[in-house]
């Protein structure tokens, strides 16, 4: 099969951009050609003051994407386009010339955009879904992106503009990663004969012979900002002083965390920074759990795959797509997000049940090589192909 794949790579490398070259290397794998259209955010950095008076009509509908796409199609022929993420530089103006040259396209939904100018459903510490109705000024009134009254704007007008022009319409199929997201595209009416639940995949490494290594200690691996639920992570261990975490990664609260762990005298809590490679799976298959305390829509965060593989229980808050990957008792526990009393309460059975833990591990680990496992992605990717094809 001959695949155009589409995206716009973020400034900051990050799950998105990972997916990206996972299912790049799954289609090649397999035999299919893949024709790569990409832009990365990096060249917003090197705009000179022309590029810069364009900007904002280019992120509406960008002509330059518009002829580029005509080209390639006529050279590549493409059977299907799978498309990641088109903003800001690539635009919607993708959706309209690809519907326009007759080739069906697949939109991976890895945020909530195109109803949602930040794509996230949160803003001002707390969910928010005002504009999925369609005004889009709740954005610049919010400042949603950035804290930005311009970029708000600029995103609210790309996202009215292109929702007025039917560019769902022009859109074969969405792909959810979790039955959450087919939900909540159902609610701004994109039709079920669209919508498409296919988890990411992961490449489990073979584990090293004998038993699985643990630890007493907790681990969160995730930037540290407020979405991610941070303070309630580090209030549970305040009521759990002989429990240890380990913090893997960095953000905008670490600082004041750092400060609050040290003026509490909370001698239990260790921050590691960010930690890659070989060292990071050290870290965490040497753990006894990972816990995603999230307080907003997570949609498919790779770290509980990582866990997964690492043969790790997940325990999650009970929101947006966490309680469709990580199964209740199996793979791992799910509390209320927010609760810092039933978060504590919850990673202290685990610590109490390691032998627990441990089976619950070991179907992680089963999970991360079948229903999560590539040669699984790679069938459900190629029926979703076929059926819009077909549509």
């Amino acid at each position: 099969m001959k695949v155009l794949l589409v995206h716009s790579a973020y400034q900051q490398f990050g799950g998105e951009d990972s997916v990206v070259r996972a299912e790049t290397e799954l289609l090649e794998k397999h035999g299919d050609e893949v024709y790569r259209y990409t832009r990365h955010n990096d060249e917003i950095k090197q705009f000179g003051l022309v590029d810069k008076a364009a900007f904002l009509p280019q992120t509406i509908y960008s002509w330059k994407t518009s002829g580029e796409l005509e080209d390639v199609v006529r050279r590549f022929r493409p059977d299907v386009a799978f498309i990641h993420n088109v903003y800001p530089l690539i635009s919607p103006s993708a959706y309209h010339k690809l519907h326009a040259l007759g080739v069906p396209t697949v939109q991976v939904l890895h945020n909530f955009r195109p109803y949602c100018p930040n794509g996230l459903y949160y803003t001002q510490g707390k969910i928010c879904e005002a504009c999925k109705g369609g005004n889009y000024l709740n954005a610049v009134r919010k400042r949603c992106y950035k804290d930005s009254y311009a970029f708000s704007g600029l995103y609210a007008l790309t996202m009215g503009m292109n929702r007025l022009g039917g560019t769902a319409k022009k859109i074969s199929g969405f792909i959810c990663l979790t039955e959450f997201f087919r939900i909540k595209m159902r609610e701004v009416g994109v039709p079920d004969s669209k919508l498409f639940v296919r988890p990411n995949f992961v490449y489990a490494p073979a584990l090293p012979a004998g038993e699985t290594p643990g630890s007493s200690y907790v681990l969160f691996m995730g930037r540290l900002s407020a979405e991610k639920g941070c303070w309630t992570l580090i209030r549970a261990f305040e009521k759990l002083p002989q429990v240890p975490l380990k913090i893997m990664g960095t953000g905008p609260q670490e600082q004041e965390l750092r400060d609050y762990v040290r003026e509490k005298g909370m001698r239990n809590v260790e921050f590691l920074g960010f930690r890659s490679g070989a060292e990071k799976w050290e870290i965490l298959r040497n753990s006894l759990c990972l816990v995603l305390p999230s307080e907003w829509y997570e949609n498919f965060p790779v770290t509980v795959l990582e866990a997964f593989m690492a043969c790790k229980p997940v325990i999650a808050a009970r929101l947006g797509g966490l309680p469709y990957i990580v199964e209740e008792g199996k793979s791992g526990l799910l509390f209320e997000a927010g609760n810092v009393g039933e978060l504590a309460q919850r990673i202290q059975s685990l610590v109490d049940q390691p032998t627990e833990a441990a089976r619950m591990g070991q179907c992680a680990r089963q999970l991360s090589e079948t229903k999560y496992g590539p040669e699984q992605g790679y069938r459900n990717l190629m029926e979703i192909f076929a059926q819009v094809r077909v549509a």
